[in-house]
């Protein structure tokens, strides 16, 4: 940390001389933010925290939450098939609903707890403040990585509001607007509504136009001023999805992995064992390489509807005791609907090999209640926050995956049955009889139901030790219960093997003369054939036996939907857990004086250290046969130094921190087995990690019509203690053989972002121009799910990294010398640059990386009117 702060002290001095004389006639406005429960000054505010105004997005032209993360230091969102939210490398993968999020999304106090809720239009936001590191006092709901804080406008005194209309190609439409009604001179009330919709500019050869756009939502809010000291606010949200998810390209990441070349199966498509190409076939008939730009091949069966209803409501009340003292009650409810069937995982080709699919409806609610008394001690020597925090939530999910039926040569049957690593079937082997079976789990049905509650207390106060000098301190204690009910329907295979035998009399049972290790099996011949539906076909390999027998599954369930297979009953599992964890935070803030600042370029200066913990809860796993698993929760521990400073008389506003971070049991999705030796998507905690790193932020006016903005951030990751199993040895020789991924980066996130916007406002007769350039970059990003990604990015860097990439806005407005009426024109990535926004490579098992492409260059026009 001290030559972090040396750099600090150098970056000052680089500053010219004649940019310390400088004296723009511009002075940066006050920013106020919440980040401590209490309005306070940005600059006065020891926190990481940027914080950007409803005009400032306008003037950027950031119309959806995912777009913030062009500005924002170490915010880093994806957008594909599911919503990640990542800040400082710290985020959730995966957007199964019993995985919650790692950064927290609020709007007006009322915490947002899904993912799929998170990513909000920005219609009629008066802020949003992007808080940096854990925020496990005040912010506490499974906090690690930080918190998106949302302020919706306020119904106005007096009528007024806007309505604003956009264009662009790929037929995008756009139309939202807001107005103020006061009813009395106490009671005033405030509505909004968004349309937004725009084709899909990912075109699938099934004939879907993916990643559209078509949302709908509107705001109804009020203002109560009950006393004069008494105050109820209540907002009402509604909003509704109809638009489709991403489809996706695939690439082979490694020849080896357990689908392709380690266990040496027939696909549907394989007419030669000796010679397998179908499973490489599918993915390269949906490689980008293969095909026209911004075009996918997933197949006919693949499903991207994304359906989803969401209502929030939230009251508060905010009583004014006294002079020093305030209580306020937040109130929240959130109901929301999610419509299956989705996809959410295979290997990436059109053909139906192995597949995950969300079914069905999936309900969430979400009940919450923050009690916060602030006050003043003293002689506001002391000011602080206390209250309450309680969450009652219901979710649930119906999940399917499935592989199709594969075949094998005798040799490699009796080798994967003996628990041995099976060859490559000599030559000849396209002579011997093919051998199909269910070795890998056909359709498996899951149930998810999860019951939360989430309760806290805390408190953090603020000493103003001296004029300068203030020590804050605080903790939070949680409690979180999860109560989980899991029912399992499994392939009854002994029905898939008897459909099969009477729509095709060319497939029979194996018995042991066929094989002869099936009679050292409990059960002999008969456990093999009714656990793995173990068949012989009495023709050829040229004849695609495999295509065959999964095309008979797939026609004569029909009835059911995306469930190829019969199933059996289900079992039930119930398990509850509680998860605590107290998160104390302390900070030390000096304001420098100003006799030290004396006359130079600097006017304010704070200077603060932060030592903050958070947490986020375990939860509990579906793991094949064996049920419901617990994981343990996440706990991190942050220690920051801040810069904070306002320079040329207030027209260049420079910050800066500096963290390190011990992050333990962080939560990653992996690929495991569970003790039916099935293949399993799961979640495990790797032991210790660590993030050290930077931000930096700098907005300047050199003169009233020019503004400059850059950000920087720099985050170092790294695994400390992360062991892991090899798949390999678990799936074929039931063996735990440990291996060490301490030397793996984290996925997702880049290491480096930085951001650079120039504006300039030209005053004419005609009205005021405002012309700006943004520019925003990010480092490649490793994208691997387990050990098999990390060890090819050696040899193929380009099959588990998303390039580096720079995106460029542009933006052009007019306002009229009224000041009520704006027109912009706007290209959003000028450059045409390819780049994803959601990847994943998986390289031990399904050996593919599958990833989907970002938005291409976008243009517009966009109206905007200020309404008496």
């Amino acid at each position: 940390m001290t030559r972090k702060l040396t750099l600090v002290i150098a970056l000052l001095n680089l500053l010219p001389p004649a940019a310390l004389a400088q004296s723009g006639s511009g002075m940066l406005e006050e920013v106020v933010v919440t980040a401590r429960k209490r309005a306070e000054n940005i600059q006065e505010t020891p926190v990481a925290v940027t914080a950007i105004t409803g005009a400032d997005l306008r003037d950027r032209g950031i119309v959806n939450t995912d777009e913030l993360a062009k500005s924002v230091p170490s915010l880093q969102i994806n957008n594909g098939t599911t919503a990640q939210i990542f800040i400082r490398g710290i985020g959730q993968r995966s957007g199964l609903a019993r995985q919650d999020p790692s950064v927290s999304v609020y709007l007006d106090g009322i915490f947002i707890p899904r993912a799929d809720g998170q990513l909000l239009d920005t219609v009629d936001i008066e802020s949003v403040q992007v808080l940096r590191g854990p925020q496990g006092t005040l912010f506490g709901k499974n906090n690690t990585g930080g918190a998106l804080v949302f302020t919706l406008e306020k119904p106005g005194e007096e009528r007024g509001g806007y309505v604003e209309g956009a264009l662009g190609n790929y037929n995008a439409q756009r139309i939202r607007a807001g107005y103020s009604f006061p009813v009395t001179d106490r009671f005033s009330t405030r509505v909004a509504f968004n349309i937004n919709q725009r084709d899909g500019y990912l075109e699938d050869l099934s004939g879907n136009d993916n990643q559209s756009v078509d949302r709908m939502s509107g705001i109804l809010q009020t203002n109560w001023l009950m006393s004069d000291s008494l105050t109820l606010d209540t907002f009402a949200f509604f909003g509704k999805i109809r638009e489709r998810y991403p489809s996706y390209n695939c690439d082979i990441v490694n020849e080896e992995a357990l689908f392709i070349e380690g266990l040496y199966l027939a696909w549907p498509g394989d007419t030669s064992i000796e010679n397998l190409s179908a499973y490489r076939d599918n993915c390269e008939a949906n490689n980008a390489d293969n095909l026209p730009d911004l075009t996918t091949n997933q197949g006919s069966t693949a499903q991207f509807n994304k359906y989803i209803n969401n209502l929030m409501m939230g009251a508060t009340l905010n009583w004014e005791i006294n002079e020093t003292h305030s209580l306020k009650t937040i109130l929240g409810v959130r109901n929301a609907y999610k419509r299956g069937p989705q996809t959410q995982s295979d290997e990436g080709g059109p053909g139906e090999f192995q597949v995950g699919y969300t079914l069905g409806g999936a309900d969430q609610d979400s009940y919450t209640f923050e009690f916060q008394l602030n006050g003043e001690l003293f002689d506001a020597a002391i000011e602080y926050t206390a209250g309450l925090f309680w969450q009652d939530e219901y979710k649930s999910e119906r999940f399917m995956t499935g592989d199709a039926l594969v075949g094998l040569d005798a040799s490699v049957l009796t080798s994967i049955l003996a628990g041995q690593q099976p060859n490559r079937p000599p030559p000849g082997s396209d002579a011997n009889r093919p051998i199909l079976g269910a070795i890998l789990p056909l359709n498996t049905v899951q149930d998810f139901d999860i019951d939360g509650q989430t309760a806290a207390i805390f408190a953090q106060a603020t000493w103003h030790i001296t004029e300068n000098l203030e020590f804050s301190f605080g903790g939070r204690y949680t409690e979180e219960e999860r109560d989980s009910t899991l029912t399992t329907f499994s392939a009854d295979n002994a029905k898939v093997a008897a459909m099969i035998q009477m729509a095709d009399p060319r497939f029979t049972p194996v018995d042991n003369a066929t094989l002869p290790i099936l009679g050292t099996l409990p059960g002999g011949g008969d456990q093999a054939r009714n656990s793995l539906a173990i068949m012989q076909f009495s023709g050829v390999w040229a004849q695609d036996p495999v295509g065959i027998a999964n095309r008979i599954l797939g026609s004569r369930n029909a009835a059911n939907g995306f469930i190829n297979t019969p199933l059996l009953p289900g079992r039930e599992d119930e398990r509850e857990e509680t998860f605590r964890a107290f998160t104390p935070m302390a900070s030390l803030s000096w304001f420098v004086p100003p006799e030290l600042l004396g006359d130079g370029f600097i006017n304010s200066m704070l200077v603060y250290g932060t030592w903050s913990n958070g947490f986020k809860s375990g939860f509990l796993e579906p793991s094949g046969v064996d049920g419901l698993i617990a994981v343990k929760p996440e706990l991190l521990e942050n220690r920051e130094i801040g810069f904070k400073i306002d320079a040329l008389q207030r027209s260049l506003r420079i910050n800066l921190a500096l963290y390190s971070m011990i992050f333990e049991d962080m939560q990653l999705i992996t690929v495991d087995v569970d003790s039916a030796s099935s293949l399993v998507v799961t979640t495990d905690n790797a032991g210790e990690s660590m993030i050290e790193g930077g931000e930096l932020e700098i907005t300047w006016l050199p003169s009233p019509n020019w503004m400059l903005n850059f950000s920087y951030s720099n985050n170092n990751y790294k695994f400390e203690e992360f062991m892991d199993q090899d798949l390999a040895a678990l799936a074929i020789e039931g063996r735990q053989v440990s291996i060490d991924r301490s030397d793996e980066t984290f996925p997702v996130s880049p290491e480096v972002s930085a951001s650079f916007g120039i504006q300039y406002t030209l005053p004419t007769t005609w009205g005021l121009f405002s012309p700006r350039l943004d520019f925003s970059y990010k480092d490649e990003v490793y994208l691997g799910f387990d050990d098999g990604s990390w060890e090819v990015r050696d040899t193929n860097r380009d099959a588990v990294y998303a390039p580096s990439r720079t995106l460029v806005d542009f933006r052009l407005n007019w306002q009229n010398n009224e000041g009520d009426l704006n027109v912009a024109a706007y290209i959003k990535n000028l450059t045409d640059e390819r780049y994803f926004i959601g990847a994943v490579a998986t390289g031990d098992s399904i050996g593919t990386f599958t990833q989907a492409i970002g938005e291409p260059r976008m243009y517009g026009i966009e109206i905007r009117k200020q309404l008496n």
